[in-house]
Order: structure tokens, then sequence, then C-alpha cells
């Protein structure tokens, strides 16, 4: 029986052999507020690759939006520090 190729505005990864559409994993939606969540999200998609559950390409594009995450919480950090500091010189009498 030939199989037949799903149409091309299908969404979803394909498995390279066959060009049949992958079941994706069941999506948990997972908060992303802080390193270590996005760590395990980042560890867990590389995991769904290493699967076949999503592609190689899919999981670029995913570490490369997840990095873009970690790197806004990493300047929020400093941002808030950054915002104390300032607090305790004005506080404390003194000026910038």
């Amino acid at each position: 029986m030939e199989q037949k190729a799903p149409p091309d505005n299908a969404t979803g990864p394909r498995n390279e052999h066959t060009a049949q559409l992958v079941p994706m994993p069941a999506a948990a939606k997972r908060e992303l507020s802080n390193l270590c969540q996005v760590r395990r999200e980042m560890a867990a998609l590389y995991h769904a690759a290493q699967r076949g559950e999503i592609s190689t390409e899919q999981l670029r594009g995913f570490i490369y939006a997840l990095s873009q995450i970690a790197k806004l919480i990493e300047l929020g950090k400093l941002e808030e520090r950054m915002e104390m500091l300032e607090k305790m010189l004005t506080a404390g009498g003194r000026t910038h």
C-alpha cells in the first residue's frame, strides 16, 4: 500500500525517511520565568530531538528562542540589582 505524503501546508515535524508527520509530544505549558526552568525546557527538547519527536531544525529554533528568554531573564535580574543599588545610594544621601 502506497503511503500518501501529507499536504504541504500541514504543520509539525516530518519523519526524514517517510515524510509522514510525526506526532508532537504532549505540550505541557511550562513556566519559563527563571534560568532553571529554561534549562529544563532546553534539556526536554534536546531529548525529544534524540527520540525523533522533533527535527533538529525545530530544535535549533526552540533553543534559539529559549536562549533569548534566558538572556532577558539575566538582564532583568541585573536591572533589578542596579535599581536596588541606586536606591541604596540615594537613601544614604549620596548622589550619582
